[in-house]
């Protein structure tokens, strides 16, 4: 009798269990999308992430010869003209030709522009930022490139041609993927380059 006793009571708090989660569970909506309305929803959450990146503002600092040296605001993926005509624009004796106007910007960075038949130490080149005195494999020209140890025209063009290829670096390790930079020449190079 105590085993009969036991067993319906058992039984009767199960069910009281599984009542209260119907009852909970029912309480719940539960929406039914079209797998077009759902294409729909996730093309207007990929358009919103996108605006939120186009409106990320960056900060960068130009000096040198440029005719109001500072520190200009803009968006994230601005170029370098877009700074350089915030600022009023290059001086005449800026040297054009040592400079990359196409570059893309990142916050915190400070490009210093050359005057005509000026040495710039690779300290101060435009493909440094103020954190560092280290190549960004990310910006950096061919030229800039070619300064470090064992990297000729052949290798500057490969790391280029990678990066506009993949959408630059994601680490420093990555440039071991470009054909003709192997363990050995990455040990020479990976206290010089950096990828911000």
């Amino acid at each position: 009798m105590k085993l009969n006793i036991r067993n319906t009571m058992i039984f009767s708090f199960l069910l009281l269990l599984v009542f209260t989660g119907i009852i909970l569970n029912s309480k719940k909506t539960v929406y039914i999308v079209s797998p077009e309305e759902n294409i729909k929803q996730q093309e207007n959450y990929v358009q919103a992430d996108e605006k939120y990146i186009e409106d990320k503002q960056i900060m960068v600092y130009i000096s040198g010869e440029i005719k109001m040296p500072g520190v200009v605001t803009v968006k994230q993926g601005d170029r370098l003209i877009n700074a350089v005509e915030k600022l009023g624009g290059l001086t005449e004796n800026a040297d054009y030709n040592r400079v990359n106007l196409a570059m893309k910007l990142d916050d915190g960075m400070h490009i210093i522009i050359p005057k005509i038949g000026e040495e710039v130490s690779v300290q101060t080149n435009n493909f440094t930022n103020n954190n560092s005195n280290k190549i960004n494999i990310n910006t950096a020209s061919e030229a800039q490139l070619k300064t470090l140890p064992g990297v000729g025209d052949s290798i500057a063009k490969k790391i280029v041609s990678y990066r506009e290829e993949n959408s630059g670096f994601k680490s420093i390790e990555e440039i071991k993927n470009v054909s003709g930079i192997g363990d050995k020449k990455f040990e020479e190079i990976k206290e010089l380059i950096s990828i911000n």
